[in-house]
């Protein structure tokens, strides 16, 4: 009886977790994030916390800008909340590490635009996972990464010339 209940269990509760996608998360086009960003910068992972913000997050990350590339620049530290408990999220952060990170609001603190997707490790001044035109990953060198960016901040802040009205057609005299 317990050989027959453990076949029957094992194929139910297997199936769901074989059946799940792994990339069910979108993966927004560069442009797209940029946009949606409110924050955009390399920095290094100060301290990372485990906390439990509201049942959505489960860490805070403590992060130090070095190069702020839109946003406030002001700013000394940068609370991010991360670890999303949204499905296929993996937005953890790692002490001591390095990435290129695009941010948005989340109360009176961060998170990461995209989740996993938002955020592009540094390894010397390489951007590791950076995503070309075609959305695909590579591997591309932190200044023309940079570059990349500034084109498209400066492309969504510059107002497109309006096209002139065509003057309304003359009515010949009768």
């Amino acid at each position: 009886m317990r050989k027959a209940v453990l076949i029957i269990a094992v194929p139910l509760l297997v199936l769901p977790g074989l059946a799940q996608s792994r990339n069910c998360l979108r993966v927004m086009p560069i442009e797209e994030i940029t946009r949606q960003s409110i924050l955009i910068a390399r920095v290094k992972v100060y301290r990372v916390e485990r906390v439990r913000y509201r049942g959505e997050f489960n860490q805070v990350a403590i992060l130090n800008p070095v190069d702020v590339i839109d946003g406030d620049f002001t700013l000394k530290n940068i609370n991010v909340l991360s670890r999303s408990s949204v499905r296929c999220a993996e937005d953890n952060y790692t002490k001591e590490d390095e990435m290129l990170v695009f941010l948005e609001p989340q109360d009176s603190l961060f998170h990461t635009v995209n989740y996993q997707y938002g955020q592009f490790p540094i390894v010397g001044e390489i951007v590791k996972g950076w995503r070309d035109k075609a959305n695909k990953p590579v591997d591309k060198p932190y200044v023309e990464v940079r570059a990349e960016i500034q084109a498209w901040i400066t492309s969504t802040h510059t107002p497109k010339p309006e096209e002139q009205p065509k003057p309304p057609p003359v009515k010949p005299p009768q």
